[in-house]
């Protein structure tokens, strides 16, 4: 009895062995006169394939023209397949299969390309993406700002991103966030940037770019930021009783003066000192606020 599960076991391992094999794609090299390669990333059902025995394989009709594992290359940090098709003539349809070796799957890739000889297709920072569904080709910015920082104003144009704080903020120690189209990378020097997570100075421009989820499309996007003074903010207290009123001045004017009358006359003037003014004592009336320019009507 024990010999015959044994033997049940064993052969149900070795059927399951079988059928988890990769498919028996071949190619006669030696038919063909002309090639033409890629470097390329699978990608099934929203995935990256990077399994030891998953590949892909290019076909004309139901001939196999060419066949590739993946490659793990470690400046990417990510696995590439290197394909070369074989043809006797130009512009002949070529179509792939992804063989998805942990489900034992091949799936039929939609997008099908134009045999050009000596042609090459993909590189280690935009390779050629064979991928069904197919991926998002759209590289755009959707929006621009900058962590814990409200904006006066941000706008994306002809891929200028224009940008406007208040004076209040340093430009030199500032954190993008930003939103981008859907599976898209944002790269500044060729180097991924991660929404919230760098700091860097934008007291000049800088560009950066878009690449799309399939990494067909590269979009260049200058971002600039300008500055404006910030608003003078006005606070007041009134009168009760025998308490005089108070009204307070914020502004990043610093060391400019600010001066308050009543009907016509100057009551006083007092310097803005780490950001602020308080005029206390104040009886009851109609007082005007002046900060340079600005002039605020205030009733106590």
């Amino acid at each position: 009895m024990k010999k015959t599960v044994l033997i049940f076991v064993t052969f149900h391992l070795y059927l399951n062995v079988l059928l988890a094999q990769s498919p028996s794609w071949t190619v006669n090299e030696s038919d063909y006169q002309y090639t033409m390669t890629f470097l390329t990333k699978l990608n099934l059902n929203g995935k990256q394939l990077i399994g030891s025995t998953d590949k892909v394989g290019a076909f004309v009709g139901n001939t196999c023209r060419g066949i590739s594992g993946l490659t793990y290359v470690k400046s990417k940090d990510t696995y590439y397949a290197y394909l070369t098709v074989f043809s006797n003539t130009d512009n002949e349809s070529i179509y792939f299969k992804l063989y998805d070796g942990s489900n034992d799957k091949i799936t039929n890739v939609s997008k099908q390309v134009l045999f050009k000889r000596d042609e090459h297709y993909g590189t280690l920072f935009q390779s050629y993406s064979i991928a069904e569904p197919t991926l998002n080709d759209k590289a755009e910015l959707i929006s621009f700002n900058f962590l814990n920082v409200t904006s006066v104003s941000s706008n994306i144009n002809n891929r200028n991103v224009n940008i406007v704080l208040y004076n209040s903020f340093d430009l030199t120690s500032l954190s993008p966030i930003f939103t981008l189209s859907e599976g898209g990378k944002l790269f500044k020097k060729r180097i991924e940037q991660v929404s919230g997570k760098t700091i860097d100075d934008f007291s000049s421009e800088i560009t950066y770019e878009v690449l799309s989820q399939d990494e067909s499309t590269l979009t260049e996007y200058v971002v600039s930021v300008n500055q404006i003074e910030a608003p003078t903010k006005f606070y007041k207290k009134d009168a009760v009783c025998n308490v005089g009123g108070a009204i307070k001045v914020v502004s990043n004017q610093e060391g400019n003066a600010v001066t308050i009358t009543s009907n016509g006359v100057t009551i006083l003037e007092k310097k803005i000192i780490n950001g602020e003014v308080i005029f206390t004592n104040l009886n009851t009336g109609s007082y005007i606020i002046s900060v340079g320019n600005e002039h605020k009507i205030i009733n106590i």
